[in-house]
């Protein structure tokens, strides 16, 4: 007699297969505008990948290199919801070569179509051709932190433009992080940037949507504060920080970053304002064309080497009312002169003669607004204070070159 046995299948629903479709114009953006986050040198290969995340008919396009992480939404694409973690470079050349001899114009509105095969491997579709990209395990895609509250809410235009000032002095070298990030505190209706290299330091007031809580700082990387402001075009910029000091995020519109601060002391830069002892009003644009024209001497007579002491200017500030900016030729000095300009020249005495370095000068010029600023010290030696003299809210300060002794 046979027995029969009872077995029971368990069907397994298989996991969603992403497919979204936009135009390559959109596509590309998100990809740029996240590669932000890619790792240069990535240790694994998911850390060079790109999660395309689709729920909810919408698309929210990943990078992190476990420091930074940079998203993009974008509404509206995704005709199957799921999961494609792929490469980011490689989906980015693909997008340029599929169109290759096409205009821009006509390349961009072309639609794109990014979907899961059944074995899991993702497919580009554009223009025809069906191109397979390097695809890696979803799950292996770092599990970020949510975005943080927000502590402060500023207009952009205004936000990119003073922080794009204050970048101007802030450092690069990773060997003293103290110098590489943007401080950033809030106070009661106002948010604070501030950067600094040793040599300079740049700082602006942006009036600002604060959280109804204690003022907070961050020091937030500024190299991706960089590169992330080009891609910010929304109305408004939000700035968050969780609980922990962790984390700090940066959204606009449809784009989020998540970075962690620098972790390392800002310094204490308000007891470096001088005390003002002479004070000298002058037209910016004339001071301005006077700087460019005695960097460009220097540069003639090859006194741009790359240290700060090797292109000087002289800034020379005459108690009749004037101000002079000259070239600093060392040996050649006393054959060098430079034209008077009108200046409204206070609390001077006898002439003051200021080195700077001449590119440090030219950016500090350049980073202030308005027809004519103001120039504060207290000694030659001392940090010099410049400010636009209708705009106080963003106010740059110099080191000087020291003399050398004679």
């Amino acid at each position: 007699m046979t027995s029969a046995t009872n077995t029971s299948t368990t069907t397994v629903a298989p996991a969603p297969r992403l497919e979204c479709r936009t135009d390559r114009a959109t596509l590309v953006h998100a990809l740029t505008t996240v590669g932000i986050g890619v790792a240069r040198r990535p240790i694994v290969p998911t850390l060079g990948g790109v999660l395309l995340d689709g729920r909810g008919g919408h698309l929210t396009v990943t990078t992190t290199d476990y420091e930074t992480a940079v998203s993009v939404r974008v509404p509206d694409v995704v005709r199957t919801p799921g999961r494609l973690l792929i490469d980011h470079a490689e989906a980015t050349k693909l997008l340029a070569a599929l169109v290759k001899g096409t205009r821009k114009r006509d390349a961009d509105t072309m639609p794109v179509t990014i979907r899961a095969t059944v074995d899991g491997t993702a497919v580009l579709e554009l223009g025809g051709y069906t191109m397979p990209v390097t695809t890696y395990p979803a799950e292996e895609f770092p599990t970020l932190p949510e975005t943080p509250p927000t502590v402060a809410e500023v207009n952009r235009e205004r936000f990119a433009t003073d922080a794009a000032r204050v970048l101007v002095a802030v450092g690069t070298d990773d060997t003293m992080p103290m110098f590489t990030g943007v401080r950033m505190q809030t106070a009661p209706g106002s948010l604070t940037l501030a950067g600094t290299d040793r040599y300079r330091l740049a700082v602006a007031e942006v009036p600002a949507t604060t959280a109804a809580t204690e003022g907070r700082s961050v020091s937030f990387p500024g190299g991706v504060l960089s590169a992330v402001l080009k891609h910010c075009t929304a109305d408004r910029v939000r700035l968050g920080l969780d609980a922990a000091g962790d984390w700090v995020s940066l959204s606009c519109g449809a784009l989020t970053v998540l970075t962690r601060p620098v972790d390392a002391q800002f310094p204490d830069y308000e007891r470096l304002f001088p005390e003002v002892a002479v004070t000298a009003r002058a037209d910016r644009a004339t001071l301005t064309q006077a700087t460019t024209r005695a960097t460009a001497v220097l540069e003639a007579k090859k006194h741009t080497r790359d240290s700060r002491t090797a292109a000087q200017v002289a800034v020379t500030v005459d108690p009749t009312g004037s101000v002079s900016i000259a070239p600093v030729l060392g040996e050649h000095a006393d054959a060098v002169t430079a034209p008077d300009h009108p200046a409204e020249v206070d609390g001077a005495t006898d002439t003051v003669r200021v080195l700077f370095a001449a590119s440090y000068l030219r950016d500090a010029l350049n980073a202030l607004d308005g027809d004519t600023f103001t120039m504060q010290l207290a000694t030659v030696t001392r940090p010099v204070l410049f400010t636009a003299t209708d705009a106080p809210g963003y106010r740059h300060l110099l080191m000087p070159v020291r003399p050398s002794e004679s």
